[in-house]
């Protein structure tokens, strides 16, 4: 089973190692961006289409 904590997406928060933020970046027509959101680093990501192996 991979885990967030191995993906190339997530950063711990520094007071939490356990949780975390899994960052994605999102190009449209116009800008591109970040897109953040909280996750556990123990989150099973087997099924993320995200996932990248650090």
């Amino acid at each position: 089973m991979t885990t967030c904590n191995e993906c190339a997406s997530f950063f711990p928060l520094e007071d939490d190692p356990s949780t975390g933020d899994c960052v994605q970046r999102v190009v449209d027509p116009r800008q591109a961006y970040y897109k953040a959101k909280p996750v556990e680093d123990a989150t099973d990501a087997s099924k993320c289409d995200q996932f990248k192996k650090k």
